[in-house]
């Protein structure tokens, strides 16, 4: 025994040496890169031994990296370019087929339908790796139980680059509504009082060219004097804006988190006067002390994390009064005053995952016993990823799930935990509206699209929020399923959420559009006969705010094949930032020169989702291709 013993350990003692050599030849490597600064050498090293650590005990690495990313194997033909090679690339392409039809199960899709309904379910700062289909980051296991979401992406199709106009959310959209970028809507920040009432929106063509009875439910981040449905109805002299009509047949608009709990000005005492402000400042809760409070106390008290001493306990803040139940509830509302045997659109604009993160008592110990990923190059953040969690041992907290009621977790705001208990929660949310429909018989008549109107970078590289052009925060979920969608397919190509109200208007039958419109139809990518092999009509996809703009395009790179090499297609960004540096770089960044007009950067995002392999000196054939695609005035 005691010399099998030694045996075993011999031989963890070489694997381990081997192991170690193998990354010291890639640091070698990669120190000899002369473009590359200190950070960019630590961070490949890093990752090599992410790489490998994913490929252990796998027979299949390269299909285990694609599922580790999310990607998936790619039924995607655009993921391999055909050229005259020896018939290498089609083989290889033939392949991936085959492993798709493996994993779908050659599930056919449900046939099509002619107008089908559309039920549009949007979240509120939702990253794009944050969906159920990534359990891996490069900075650990993310455990999120997303089972409606799954069942999306196995039933439907998932878009695994879908890149939002802008990364805030009034721009973000009044772009989907105006079927324009961002640098032709006049909505430049999150105001949303500057959308021009000669703007015509896709919700108006999709009522009054398409027949169609378009309804929406929640923050809807639009125009606030619509001329049915002013977000304040009670309060229509002191919007000194110009009434529009946004499109919509039925609408029950709500504000966002933060707007909602507090008191309105004096100068304009009903500007809060909101159906959720108002459910709130009328419902009463009652707090583990026996006191009765009003719930919007207890609301306020819970977003500020004041506590128990505040209001904010188990009891007084419960999914009852919770925002994103609120939004659920006024959606299936609308849904049932429908006029029966009509098309219909109904878009429900969930508050959540948007800061303040805030959680329940339950959603706060749902997410309990798991470990979370810290931010991407900030270990510091210790107590970020669960503040509920903090300071205690793994032992403890299963005494504490273990006891139930006994042990009561208070509501939690802020972590990445918590974050994901938001999201698990929408999903349920999310799940409940799907079922509702199914109950009242059109669900087989209905595509189901969930996206989000922009990311969130969650303590990446030192930064929270929104507005950067970094993949967390411009590139979200975007997942379709229903009648004539290919069923288990993923698009591997960078596509915009502003198409999806090209999108719809396509499902309606409405082929002209507006003056100034340049939304396009995603339809090609997930419909039942889609053939990828169609032509892009979009040739790139942008997005933009503040000081920068960026453009990803879909081009040809070169990498070693197994028949001699192939041109691989992957997803190339080019990032220019005016005047002053790109807020939010990654550590491996280039620095930015003082004084300088400006600055680009270019990143391969299908092979770095994060952001951390700076390309721009490398590929300068890249850059020139993809300067002139970016709006006049940027960095050309």
């Amino acid at each position: 025994m005691r010399g099998r013993t030694s045996a075993v350990g011999l031989g963890a003692t070489a694997a381990t040496a081997a192991l170690v050599l193998l990354l010291l030849l890639n640091a070698r490597l990669a120190a000899d890169r002369s473009l590359v600064g200190e950070r960019m050498r630590r961070w490949l090293t890093v990752l090599e031994g992410y790489r490998l650590s994913t490929n252990k005990d796998d027979e299949a690495g390269g299909e285990r990296r694609r599922r580790l990313w999310g990607m998936g194997p790619f039924s995607d033909p655009a993921t391999v370019k055909r050229r005259p090679d020896g018939g290498g690339a089609e083989r290889r392409r033939e392949r991936e087929r085959e492993r798709e039809r493996e994993r779908v199960g050659n599930a056919p899709p449900l046939p099509p339908v002619p107008r089908p309904n559309i039920l549009y379910l949007l979240l509120d700062q939702w990253r794009f790796d944050w969906d159920g289909w990534h359990p891996q980051t490069p900075t650990g296991e993310l455990p999120l139980n997303l089972p409606f979401l799954r069942e999306m992406g196995e039933n439907g199709t998932r878009f695994v680059q879908a890149y939002v106009p802008s990364p805030f959310c009034s721009p973000s959209r009044a772009c989907m509504a105006a079927g324009r970028e961002y640098d032709e809507t006049g909505v430049m920040t999150n105001d949303g009082h500057d959308f021009s009432h000669r703007i015509k929106t896709v919700y108006k063509l999709l009522r009054d060219n398409g027949k169609y009875h378009v309804m929406s439910a929640g923050k809807d981040d639009l125009y606030s004097n619509d001329k049915k449905f002013p977000k304040y109805r009670h309060d229509k002299k002191s919007i000194k804006f110009q009434p529009i009509d946004l499109g919509f047949s039925d609408m029950i608009r709500t504000n966002g988190k933060i707007m909602t709990a507090y008191r309105a000005p004096k100068a304009m005492p009903t500007w809060f006067d909101e159906p959720y402000r108002k459910f709130l400042r009328w419902h009463e809760v009652e707090t583990e002390d026996g006191r009765t409070i009003h719930a919007k106390t207890a609301y306020k008290a819970c977003l500020e994390g004041l506590g128990p001493e505040g209001g904010c306990d188990s009891t007084s803040f419960t999914e009852e009064i919770y925002p994103d139940d609120f939004v659920r509830d006024r959606a299936i509302d609308i849904f049932d005053r429908r006029p029966k045997g009509k098309p219909w659109l109904l878009q429900v604009n969930f508050p959540g995952p948007h800061p303040p993160i805030v959680s329940t008592s339950a959603m706060a110990r749902s997410v309990m016993g798991r470990k979370w990923p810290p931010p991407l190059n900030r270990p510091d953040f210790e107590n970020y990823p669960c503040p509920q969690t903090a300071g205690l041992t793994r032992f403890e907290q299963e005494v504490i799930l273990a006891s139930g009621e006994q042990t009561p977790v208070q509501p939690q705001t802020g972590g990445r935990c918590n974050y994901a208990a938001e999201i698990e929660h929408l999903d349920a949310l999310m799940r409940s509206i799907v079922d509702h429909v199914r109950t009242s018989g059109e669900l087989e008549r209905t595509i189901v699209v969930v996206s989000g109107d922009h990311g969130e970078n969650l303590g990446d590289n030192g930064f929270e929020g929104k507005g950067l052009p970094w993949q967390a925060s411009v590139s979200v979920p975007l997942l379709i399923a229903g009648p004539g969608v290919a069923r288990g397919h993923i698009h591997g190509g960078p596509v915009a959420t502003l198409d999806l109200g090209g999108t719809f208007l396509d499902l309606a039958g409405v082929s002209r559009l507006a003056k100034g419109m340049t939304t396009m139809s995603l339809r090609r990518y997930f419909g039942w006969a889609f053939d990828d092999d169609t032509p892009n009509p979009r040739q790139h996809v942008s997005s933009g705010w503040d000081n920068w703009r960026l453009v990803v395009k879909w081009l040809p790179t070169p990498t070693p094949g197994e028949d001699g090499g192939a041109d691989d297609m992957t997803s190339f960004k080019l990032i220019c930032c005016r005047g002053r540096e790109c807020p939010g770089s990654p550590p491996t960044a280039l620095p930015y020169k003082p004084g300088g007009r400006h600055q680009l950067m270019l990143y391969d995002t299908l092979r770095d989702p994060y952001d951390q392999v700076p390309l721009e000196h490398e590929r300068p054939d890249v850059v020139r291709q993809l300067v002139p695609l970016l709006p006049k005035g940027w960095c050309r």
